[in-house]
């Protein structure tokens, strides 16, 4: 007793301001950690995936080929995989691949994360277009194409005398 009056005592329990603020942050790092690592893990999951569709329709190619003595002659100079109506851009690769992979299209236009295939029966060229240039780092040199657009992102596949168009 203390003067005639009981004095309490408190019993600090809890966490201080600071403790708190501590927590926090180190929270808000792991967070952008988590972030940054699932980005990177969606862009390589984008690129293996495009790639491994390429390659697939690139095979079908060559097995047409090996059928048929020739590719599968374009309609047009380039065939665009996203144009309105296409479900098969490449028609004449349906008995060997009946349901050809179909590019991502996300906005829909011809020129906008699409595939183009142009052969004159001797050689061939497929590509993917993609103007978000994400990925084009994943892209390996020797797939890189500069020949059909400078200003976007296109790599793909082609018979040897299809590289220089």
């Amino acid at each position: 007793m203390h003067g005639g009056k009981k004095v309490a005592k408190f019993n600090q329990q809890g966490f201080t301001i600071v403790e708190l603020l501590i927590v926090v942050v180190v929270i808000g790092i792991l967070a952008a950690i988590v972030i940054v690592a699932y980005n990177g893990i969606t862009i390589q999951a984008t690129w293996t995936k495009i790639q491994s569709n390429l390659k697939s329709i690139d095979k079908s190619l060559a097995i047409y080929h090996a059928q048929n003595g020739s590719y599968p002659v374009s309609s047009s100079t380039w065939v665009y995989s996203c144009e309105t109506g296409i479900t098969n851009f490449i028609p004449e690769l349906s008995s060997i691949t009946p349901s050809l992979p179909q590019a991502p299209c996300e906005n829909a236009s011809n020129h906008s994360d699409t595939w183009v295939y142009s052969s004159n029966g001797t050689d061939y060229k497929i590509i993917h277009i993609r103007p978000n240039p994400s990925i084009a780092d994943q892209v390996p040199a020797n797939l890189q194409d500069t020949r059909y657009s400078s200003s976007q992102p296109t790599w793909g596949y082609w018979s040897p005398g299809a590289a220089t168009w």
